[in-house]
Order: structure tokens, then C-alpha cells, then sequence
């Protein structure tokens, strides 16, 4: 089936992961007992099946989210205090820290090919986007674009990928998501039906790449930079 749709995760897939890492570090403050939490709930709720977040949507999510890290038992007033707080700690610092980012070489080259080729450009992270996408130069290439927090859920999640398909209206086989991580990016794409691309600088030596496709059953082609994404560009969306 043709591709109608090429959506990329942003963090760690546009640009190094190194660099979303290094910049996360500043939200470890002012308390990293918050930070420690926060991060834990974000690793439980990528192993859960079958659990409702509600509504789903951001808002249900982040009151989820909330009342998980508060502890069971917790008064609404306290809830509120913590939803400020992640508010404040994590969410507000990210504005200021990825306001500046240097993309990967090629990628506004390959999605101005894409949208020459007539193909819809989305982006979808589990972080919140905000100015992300123009501070990596892209803005103006990409149709849609949302955190997986809008769908209630966070990768590997189906949600989250059906909420690209449903925005728009196209076949989860009509789409190709680009990612740099096999459990959440190519795994949460195979469980909708989505075809998938594994971006993987360490594929540049071939015996590493043998090892990947063989630990990501999942992705359906792999590429080691934008270069070779633009030199199977024909491929990649047949």
C-alpha cells in the first residue's frame, strides 16, 4: 500500500537523544524526589494494558498522572498542588530549554521531498511539543502535530497513534512512523498496523544492524541517518 502519511517522533528521531537527556537534567530540579516520581509513573504507565485513563484525554492524563504521584487517598486541594507543581518543574522549564535545537543533517531536505511527493507530514511525541518543531527549523513542513498526552496515553500505547489516524482520516496501513525506539516508536506502530522505520546511527556498522533487525522484529526497515532515508525515500513509501 502506498504511504499517505510519513508521522516522526521528535525527541531522539529529529535530533540526538543526547541532547533531549542533557537538557531533561535541569527539570531534576528544585526537587528530585518530584522528578524521581514522575519519571516512574511515565515507566508504569507504558506496562499497562487495559487501564482507563478519564477522560481520555491531556487533561485526564495529567490528573491521572497527578493523583499517581500524590499517593492514594489524596484530597483534590493536594492534587491540584502537585498538577502545579509538575506544571512548574517539568512542562514551563521545557519551553525555556528546547527553544534551541540543531536537527540531524538532511531531515528538512527529506521532509521537503516528502511534501513534494505529496505526502501528509506529522509529528508525534510523548513529550510536549510546544516550539520544538520550530526551533528545529520544520515547522512549516509539518501538517499535524501532538503529544501522545492529548490521547490520555503514552507510547506504546495505541491512543496515541490512533489519534494521528483519526485527525487525519487516514488507514493506519497509509502510514509510516519514523522513530528511534523499538518498544515505544516500532512496537506501538506495529500494534495498529502502521509500517515503521527505525532511525539508528549504530546500523552504520552492518553487523550492529543484523543485530537490530533481529531485536526489532517490529520495525519494517531501518536506517542509520536522514542520508539513507533519503536515498530509499522510493521505498520506504511504496
Amino acid at each position: 500500500m502506498k504511504i499517505q502519511v510519513v508521522c516522526f517522533d521528535i525527541d531522539g528521531t529529529l535530533y540526538p537523544k543526547w541532547v533531549t537527556d542533557w537538557k531533561l537534567v535541569r527539570s531534576f530540579f528544585p526537587s528530585p524526589a518530584l522528578a524521581l516520581r514522575y519519571q516512574r509513573f511515565r515507566q508504569e504507565v507504558r506496562k499497562e494494558e487495559g487501564v482507563l485513563t478519564v477522560p481520555q484525554n491531556e487533561q485526564g492524563f495529567r490528573r491521572r498522572q497527578a493523583e499517581w504521584i500524590a499517593g492514594e487517598g489524596k484530597s483534590d486541594a493536594c492534587i491540584e498542588r502537585i498538577c502545579d507543581r509538575i506544571e512548574r518543574q517539568f512542562y514551563a522549564s521545557w519551553r525555556k530549554s528546547f527553544a534551541h535545537l540543531t536537527p540531524f543533517p538532511l531531515v528538512r531536505t527529506v521532509l521537503e521531498e516528502l511534501k513534494r511527493r505529496g505526502v501528509v507530514v506529522a509529528a508525534l511525541s510523548d513529550f510536549p511539543i510546544e516550539g520544538k518543531l520550530k526551533a528545529l527549523g520544520v515547522e512549516d513542513l509539518v501538517d499535524f502535530s501532538a503529544c501522545t498526552e492529548q490521547s490520555g496515553y503514552l507510547k506504546p500505547h495505541p491512543a496515541p497513534f490512533h489519534l494521528v489516524c483519526d485527525v487525519l482520516k487516514v488507514d493506519p496501513a497509509h502510514v509510516l512512523y519514523v522513530g528511534d525506539s523499538c518498544r515505544k516508536d516500532m512496537v506501538g506502530a506495529a500494534r495498529v498496523g502502521m509500517r515503521s522505520c527505525l532511525i539508528a546511527p549504530k546500523a552504520k556498522d552492518p553487523s550492529k544492524r543484523s543485530r537490530l533487525h533481529q531485536e526489532c522484529p517490529e520495525a519494517n526497515a531501518i536506517c542509520a541517518d536522514y542520508v539513507e532515508f533519503h536515498q530509499r525515500i522510493e521505498e520506504l513509501l511504496a
